[in-house]
Formats: structure tokens, C-alpha cells, sequence
């Protein structure tokens, strides 16, 4: 861990040559990282290794592992600090810093997205309303470092692939300046993920219980409390509500619209409290809903390339985003047929255990299906789709045919996993 202890050594005399200015200080770390290949020199094992066989840690600055599992301190100074953090999972979500320096990849692959945040109204220091517009995506592999600038220069998610990742991280302790450190749930709210206010931290404990429990006056008092929330409460109580209902399994097989008429009631306590700003939650709810549906099902997959099909369905929008990383990884691959490859195979991988037709979440999906997502992804005019249909399918394009593949088109297109295709 000596190689760590030089790394801080070089980072802290480069920094205090320029007086310690925080601007500059995301290019020295990144500088740092680069010239010290420690990707190179260490593996993430004897990372972990080490602080299991050491008797004293340096002073950890994440004790409650919130960031990383497990994030390990290896270097303090009085204004920096290095850490490893370890990624079991992906994560979707979309953040920004309070805080400034430089990342690098120790172990495994990310898919890196930029965003940036256009403000249309500020309800409070701690929630703004919106629009997050992604702007880029890249895949990074292990050595690539990339700069942490503090608050909304640096909007942006990273989606861990490999299981375990490890990144270096090298990073101030705090930026005042940009406070808060916004988290920002698509496609229109930044809201501070950071915000304890104990009075209310106590009372979502409270419906927590009775929502497990069952109470029968659980619906009321929950009624109650968002007739006088303010907004930012008002968001915090119907996610955590929805979260409940949604792991509810039984309630929402055996009764889904039962289920979305009692999320329905809270939400119009809300619209008749706050009126338009509102709005805003059923898009959020309806694509937090999707990127869940999507994570249970990458929970079920083992294959890598699959995992890494449905990591791309979870943040990536736009076709040729998504044929660009493919690409990437896959650069002897025409995208649109590995695309093609992958959904065949995971419409006939069967997931036991859920209610799910098949890994892909589309019930009865045949060859028909499947042709008719490549008629997408090829974008292929109406004359090369009636000549494929006879030359490869051996099927005469009737009206009945074509009328048959426009519904097929239009199922494809309203499909969960493939929504990211035509964002």
C-alpha cells in the first residue's frame, strides 16, 4: 500500500505548489492517478487483502459504507483523501457532487453518463424542478481516470458491469460551495439525498411499520400526512410508499390494479395540495418503475454480454448510443445483430420462481417478433421489409402479413426492455 501513500505524497506537494486552489485540483489528481498506473502495479484483491490483515486502518472517511461496498480509506490529509470503493451491483442513479478530484477504474468495466440539468423551478434549497437531458455515454475499462468537478459541471451515473468493480477514488472532503449535493430522478427533479429532518425521518419510520404490519388505519393516516406536507415531504412519502407497494410480490400478482388505485388516491392528495408541480411524479414513478423492472430482471441473468445488454437497456437512450457501445465492446460485431442474437436468447431463457414469461419480459415473442425488431434496428423501408419476408421467410406480404408485422412493430415498441431504442 506503499504505492498509495506516494500517490498522496505527489498529489499533496503538487497542490500546495498552487496554494491549494480547488479548480485546479481535479487536474492534478487525474494528472496523479494517470502517471501512478496503479491499476497497473496493484490488484483490487490486495486492496482488500490488506485491510483485513492490518492492524490499524487509516482513518476511514466512510465508516458506514454508504458510497462503495466496501469503501476503504487508504491516504488522509488534511484536505484530501484516497479511497478504493468496491461495487458489488450496478447503480442508475444520477448524481452530482459536493465535493471535487478524480476517479480511476481499478477492476472491471462501468458505462459512464453525463447529464445536464436545464432549472425550471426551485421549490426549496433542497428540490428543484427540471428537465435531465443525457448528454454522453462511454465505457470505461480498467485504467481510464476521468475528473470529479464539484457541483453541476459534473452531472452524471455510473453503472458497474463487472461483479466485483473497483475504482480509485481521489477527492476533497467537502466543497461548500456546492451544496447540495443533488441527486436527480429522471426525468425532472433534483432533490437532496442528504436531508434529515428528524421530525420527519421518525414519522416515515412510523408508516414504514404500518405498511408492513398491515394496519387498517394505515391508508388514513398516510392520507393525513400528505394534507399538510410540504412538497419535497410529499415526494419522500409517496416514493417510500410506492417502494412498499411495489415489493409487495402477491399484492401485485394477485391484484395489480388494486394496488395502483391505492397509489392512485395519495397521488391526487398531492395534485389538489400542490396543484401543477405535481406532475411531474407519474413520469418520475412510471420510468423508476421501468428501470426496476429491468434490474429484476438482470438479477435473474448470469450471462455477461446479457447483463451488459440490459445495462445498456438501463442507461443508455437512443439507438445509436447504444450501437456505439456495443461497438466498443464488441467491435467485430455488426450491433444491430448482436442486439438481435441476445433478445432471441433471452426470449427463450426461462425465469423460474416470477411470473415472468421469459427473460424478456415479452410473452409469446417468435421469430415473427424478431423480424420485426430487425426491421427497426435496420431501419428497413417497406420495399427491402416485403422482399425479406419472401427471400428469408418464405411468406408472401399480404395485407394480413403486413398488418400482422405492424402490430408486432408496435408491440416492440411499447415493450419495457426496448424502450431505450426509440428514446
Amino acid at each position: 500500500m506503499k504505492l498509495f501513500q506516494q500517490l498522496g505524497a505527489d498529489i499533496e506537494q503538487r497542490w500546495r505548489d498552487k496554494n491549494y486552489d480547488e479548480e485546479i485540483f481535479p487536474a492534478i489528481a487525474e494528472q496523479s492517478l494517470i502517471e501512478a498506473d496503479l491499476p497497473g502495479k496493484v490488484s483490487a484483491w490486495e486492496v482488500i487483502s490488506w485491510s483485513l490483515r492490518e492492524t490499524v486502518l487509516p482513518e476511514q472517511r466512510d465508516l458506514a459504507g454508504k458510497f462503495g461496498d466496501p469503501p476503504i480509506t487508504l491516504y488522509n490529509s488534511p484536505r484530501f483523501h484516497i479511497d478504493v470503493y468496491f461495487w458489488l451491483d450496478g447503480t442508475t442513479s444520477i448524481h452530482q457532487h459536493g465535493f471535487c478530484g478524480a476517479f480511476q477504474v481499478l477492476h472491471g468495466s462501468s458505462i459512464h453518463s453525463s447529464y445536464n440539468f436545464e432549472l425550471a423551478e426551485s421549490i426549496n434549497m433542497f428540490t428543484e424542478i427540471g428537465e435531465i437531458r443525457l448528454q454522453n455515454c462511454e465505457l470505461l475499462k480498467v485504467g481510464d481516470t476521468r475528473r470529479i468537478l464539484a457541483g453541476r459541471d459534473f452531472i452524471h451515473s455510473l453503472f458497474h458491469l463487472d461483479r466485483p468493480s473497483a475504482t480509485i477514488v481521489v477527492r476533497t472532503y467537502r466543497s461548500p460551495l456546492h451544496l447540495p449535493q443533488f441527486d436527480y430522478k429522471k426525468p425532472f427533479l433534483a432533490i437532496d439525498p442528504f436531508f434529515e429532518e428528524p421530525t420527519t425521518v421518525k414519522k416515515l419510520q412510523s408508516l414504514s411499520a404500518l405498511l408492513r404490519i398491515r394496519h387498517p388505519e394505515t391508508d388514513k393516516l398516510i392520507s393525513e400526512l400528505l394534507e399538510s406536507a410540504d412538497f419535497q415531504t410529499t415526494f419522500t412519502i409517496l416514493s417510500n410508499v410506492r417502494d412498499h407497494l411495489n415489493s409487495n410480490h402477491l399484492d401485485q400478482f394477485f391484484n395489480p390494479s388494486g394496488t395502483q388505485d391505492r397509489f392512485e388516491k395519495f397521488l391526487e392528495i398531492a395534485r389538489k395540495r400542490h396543484g401543477s408541480p405535481t406532475e411531474i411524479f407519474p413520469k418520475i414513478f412510471r420510468h423508476s418503475d421501468k428501470l426496476n423492472e429491468i434490474v429484476r430482471r438482470r438479477s435473474f441473468i448470469t450471462n455477461s454480454d446479457h447483463r451488459f445488454f440490459l445495462a445498456l437497456m438501463l442507461n443508455v437512450e437512443g439507438k445509436e448510443r447504444i450501437f456505439s457501445l456495443i461497438k466498443n465492446r464488441f467491435p467485430e460485431t455488426d450491433p444491430a445483430e448482436k442486439i438481435l442474437d441476445w433478445t432471441d436468447e433471452l426470449a427463450n431463457t426461462k425465469v423460474f420462481g416470477t411470473n415472468l414469461p421469459n427473460a424478456l419480459g415479452i410473452a409469446d415473442f417468435d421469430n415473427f417478433d424478431l423480424f420485426a425488431l430487425e426491421t427497426i434496428l435496420k431501419d428497413l423501408s417497406e420495399a427491402e421489409t416485403r422482399e425479406k419476408l419472401q427471400t428469408e421467410y418464405g411468406m408472401e406480404p399480404t395485407a394480413e402479413v403486413m398488418r400482422n408485422l405492424a402490430a408486432k412493430t408496435e408491440k416492440i415498441r411499447q415493450a419495457v426492455i426496448f424502450e431505450p431504442l426509440f428514446s
